[in-house]
């Protein structure tokens, strides 16, 4: 005997049914997943009861007639699962609509005054429906999550290239549904360079993790962005860049200014992508930087006489690579032999030899707290000096 032969009698018993099946459904949706109670009433009594009625329909029609549901029949749960992807429901909430309602088909079919004669063929046949339909609608809903995640970055990216060209930004605001904040931290971002060529992978993991801060707006190009964070944001620009680290899987290097209003943008970034210059320039480790933690390196890049002046202390090192790479390694090691020498793969005999000559060429000593520090200015004013020259 046909595993369906009885199934024509079951989907006939229940299609009169259906509104109750679904008014049941709709309630255990409510009842269990918070995130169907989120939901406007016009779609909890409307659309939602309307699509479990449609389904279980189509789930009995196709029962009683023996065949898998045509694509065009599908047509309607798809698209609004889809539509649910718009209303901020959950995947796996949008998917617990089918093996609830599965459910209450299964208790209805079997507690009634005559229960199922073959429960095989209903569950066979419930399986086989909910093998079709459920996969259509998570690759629709996919399908649009990726198109909203694609028009928020979109929103945010026209808004942040608005904003720090200086423009008026909240109409445009207005038209994508967004609110701007009164003012923004902005932070020059540049992604780590990966070992394996791994920078695309990276980028969509930065991009993902900003998807969940929909209130930053951040523009990309290369290998670096720029991110504007509303000031007083929970967790801080700090917290977002550590997240955006560990989404990264590395370290990024980070320079960030507040603008104290949409008209100081500009010029914050302007500030900030100074201070990442800079701080990249120094060799400074992966992290978020600002003006006050690079203010005197700051001052000692400006273009004037004093730069100069301190550049020229270095001249007498000019042809000898080795002896200003000796001294840089000795300043970021904090003038410690031992660590410097490591640093430089040189015997610690060697490194002594150098500083010797870097005192005799220039007259100051680098193992000297006072004579120290000027060379260390001097140093920061001679790479500025070369790196104008290069322009």
């Amino acid at each position: 005997m046909d595993d369906t032969e009885h199934a024509p009698g079951f989907a006939a018993s229940l299609m009169p049914r259906i509104p109750e099946l679904a008014a049941a459904t709709v309630a255990r949706l409510t009842e269990e997943i918070p995130a169907y109670r989120l939901l406007p009433d016009s779609v909890l009594g409307g659309d939602l009861v309307a699509n479990t009625e449609a389904v279980l329909e189509l789930f009995l029609t196709t029962l009683a007639e023996g065949r898998p549901p045509a694509e065009h029949e599908l047509a309607a749960p798809v698209a609004w699962g889809a539509e649910r992807a718009r209303d901020g429901v959950p995947l796996e909430a949008v998917l617990r609509v089918y093996p609830l309602g599965a459910r209450q088909a299964w208790e209805l079919a079997m507690a009634g005054p005559e229960p199922a004669a073959d429960p095989y063929a209903l569950v066979t046949g419930l399986l086989a429906f909910l093998g079709e339909v459920m996969p259509k609608v998570a690759e629709a809903y996919l399908r649009e999550q990726a198109d909203l995640d694609w028009e928020q970055r979109e929103h945010g990216r026209n808004l942040a290239g608005v904003l720090l060209a200086g423009r008026p930004a909240r109409r445009a605001a207005e038209r994508y549904g967004r609110v701007l904040a009164e003012r923004y931290e902005v932070v020059v971002l540049r992604l780590p360079d990966p070992t394996g060529g791994a920078t695309t992978r990276i980028l969509r993991a930065v991009r993902s993790e900003l998807d969940r801060n929909p209130e930053v707006l951040a523009t990309f190009k290369g290998d670096g962005g720029v991110l504007l964070v509303p000031e007083g944001q929970d967790g801080g620009t700090r917290r977002l860049l550590a997240r955006l680290d560990a989404a990264a899987a590395l370290r990024c290097t980070a320079a960030a200014a507040t603008a104290e209003d949409h008209a100081a943008i500009p010029q914050a970034q302007l500030e900030a992508s100074e201070v990442l210059s800079l701080a990249e320039d120094l060799g400074r480790a992966p992290g978020i930087y600002r003006l006050a933690d690079l203010a005197v390196e700051y001052q000692l890049v400006q273009p004037g006489p004093a730069r100069e002046a301190l550049a020229r202390t270095l001249a007498p090192l000019d042809g000898q690579p080795h002896l200003i790479a000796t001294l840089r390694e000795f300043i970021a090691a904090g003038y410690r032999r031992a660590e410097a020498a490591e640093a430089l793969t040189v015997h610690r005999n060697t490194l002594t030899y150098r500083l010797g000559r870097i005192r005799l060429l220039t007259g100051h000593d680098a193992t000297d707290p006072t004579e120290a520090g000027r060379l260390a200015a001097a140093l920061t004013a001679y790479d500025a000096v070369r790196r104008s020259r290069q322009r």
